[in-house]
């Protein structure tokens, strides 16, 4: 359980851009890294359009403890005023297998792994927009179990600066974010700006809990 709410802490995963751009494939040309100095504009929590597409890829242990997929497609849908992250059929899981919803400002409120729910008190904070290098918050909320019972969580975080990142959709300067989600759980995520506007990788003190890449992904138009 603990794993699995480490898991959707994180993957606040899903954070928007530009319209109209496209990430590199797999085996495509790296996207050259600009320039993010200390003292540049906040980045604010992103918008998304229906039809946005990220694919992202898990490690086998990971994709082994979720029971997903090794590489996950996510299409974009609104509900209303949430945002909802539906992963595509494949030929090892269902459409919808994993899904992740977040409310207007961009705050995971709930997710699903197969069959198992987990929903959040009021949300789920782990990247706390806008980000300035420097910031620090400490945030307290409650994660549901699979019995419908709420547990207190104490998150915090940290935007420890910009660094220069390389995943299979290209390189990118990110925001590096550390958090810690009690004694011993922590969470590196590396989040890119405009075209991206997406969380491109996650690192995990555990190798069963968020671990992932971004390999592409596809801007629709309408923004």
């Amino acid at each position: 359980m603990r794993a699995l709410i480490v898991f959707v802490l994180a993957v606040t995963v899903l954070t928007g851009g530009c319209a109209g751009q496209q990430g590199a494939a797999p085996s495509g040309p790296r996207v050259p890294a600009t320039s993010i100095a200390a003292g540049s504009p906040a980045v604010n929590a992103p918008t998304f359009t229906d039809g946005d597409d990220f694919a992202i890829r898990f490690p086998a242990d990971t994709a082994s403890g979720l029971q997903l997929p090794g590489d996950v497609d996510l299409v974009v849908k609104h509900d209303g005023d949430s945002v909802v992250f539906a992963s595509k059929q494949t030929p090892q899981s269902d459409a919808g297998a994993f899904t992740m919803e977040l409310d207007s400002h961009m705050c995971p409120t709930q997710f699903q792994v197969n069959n198992t729910l987990t929903r959040f008190r009021p949300c789920d904070q782990s990247a706390n927009f806008p980000l300035t290098i420097g910031k620090t918050w400490t945030v307290i909320y409650a994660a549901s179990t699979a019995g419908g019972e709420f547990i207190p969580l104490t998150g915090t975080g940290t935007v420890v600066g910009v660094e220069s990142v390389t995943v299979p959709a290209g390189t990118y300067q990110a925001y590096r974010i550390d958090s810690r989600h009690g004694p011993s759980d922590r969470t590196t995520l590396w989040y890119a700006p405009e075209p991206v506007g997406f969380f491109v990788k996650a690192e995990s003190s555990s190798p069963q809990e968020l671990n992932f890449a971004l390999i592409s992904y596809k801007r629709t138009t309408g923004h």
